[in-house]
């Protein structure tokens, strides 16, 4: 078995290496609807886990690409124009603009996401959407 690969320069990155079992990180009881929880941040990206019990609001980002992996749960959410059902194990591509929210929790537990999103985090960058 032959094994090739690409090397490509890019600049140095200086982070501590962080190894975390998501399952094992809970949300305090009495955490709001959507508990925040984050993971790390480089200069490129920041990652959170995110523990929803209600509603997400529709909104988008002008700059960042989020990028969604469901750990637990399910849910409907909206996603640009369609309304979809999520559950544990898919994963998600948002790009920057794209009109997103989660509607409604379908399952029993909460729904536990990692997320990712690049370049690193602005709160400035989420624009909420009336609809």
């Amino acid at each position: 078995m032959s094994f090739s690969a690409v090397l490509v320069a890019l600049p140095a990155i200086v982070c501590s290496a962080v190894v975390l079992h998501l399952p094992k990180l809970t949300a305090p009881a009495d955490a709001p609807a959507i508990h925040n929880q984050p993971l790390a941040t480089t200069e490129h990206s920041s990652s959170f886990l995110l523990t929803i019990t209600g509603v997400v609001p529709n909104h988008y980002h002008q700059r960042h690409t989020e990028q969604i992996y469901v750990l637990q749960g399910s849910a409907r959410m909206r996603l640009a124009d369609d309304e979809l059902n999520i559950q544990s194990g898919d994963y998600l591509l948002i790009p920057p603009g794209t009109v997103h929210g989660v509607l409604e929790i379908t399952s029993e537990q909460p729904l536990k996401v990692l997320s990712i999103q690049s370049p690193r985090f602005d709160p400035t960058d989420r624009v909420l959407v009336d609809d």
